[in-house]
């Protein structure tokens, strides 16, 4: 192996010495020996010629898919898990009669287990909505009555001609320093 690139080397070197030598003796042969396979024997070691392509890196979007899949996968397939074994083992609410002077929790009333556990521990009773409605509501009817009123109170300050503008006092003449005006270029 050691060889034959010897070999090949040697050859190679040979061949462009005597296409130099050849296209100063004779200058319509010069670009005959540009030629492929007549300048150098070329040895490719990877089963042909190979370029390098200049070409944006896709580093950052291979490491940010291979996260993505990595963390929906670690918690996909527990969450899946989960989900099959409440359906299989546990199943589904079925309806019945309500016992006489039993009242059911908001949350008994949803059909599939998950759902129920949902609605107990995170979401907020109904009657707790209705309250917090009404309370907005209520707010919002107060602030409408203030305005009523502030502009009522507006109304007949203009017709009567008295407002707040009337009732400030006016501050003492003795009070102001005049020391400045006295002499100004000090």
């Amino acid at each position: 192996m050691a060889a034959m690139s010897l070999l090949l080397r040697a050859a190679a070197a040979w061949g462009v010495r005597r296409a130099a030598a050849g296209s100063a003796r004779l200058p319509w042969a010069a670009g005959a020996a540009r030629l492929p396979g007549t300048v150098a024997p070329v040895r490719y070691s990877s089963h042909g010629k190979r370029m390098f392509i200049i070409k944006a890196t896709s580093f950052y979007d291979s490491r940010f898919l291979n996260l993505l899949r990595f963390y929906i996968f670690l918690t996909g397939i527990p969450v899946a898990l989960f989900i099959t074994y409440v359906n299989i083992f546990i199943g589904e609410a079925e309806l019945a009669e309500i016992p006489e002077g039993y009242v059911p929790e908001y949350w008994e009333y949803y059909k599939h287990p998950i759902s129920r556990w949902i609605a107990r521990y995170f979401f907020d009773p109904p009657e707790k909505n209705y309250e917090k409605h009404m309370a907005l509501l209520d707010i919002e009817a107060k602030k409408t009555d203030l305005r009523m009123m502030e502009l009522e109170a507006r109304r007949l300050m203009r017709q009567r001609g008295d407002g707040p503008w009337y009732h400030y006092e006016t501050p003492d003449k003795n009070l102001t320093d005049n020391s400045m005006k006295s002499t100004p270029d000090n």
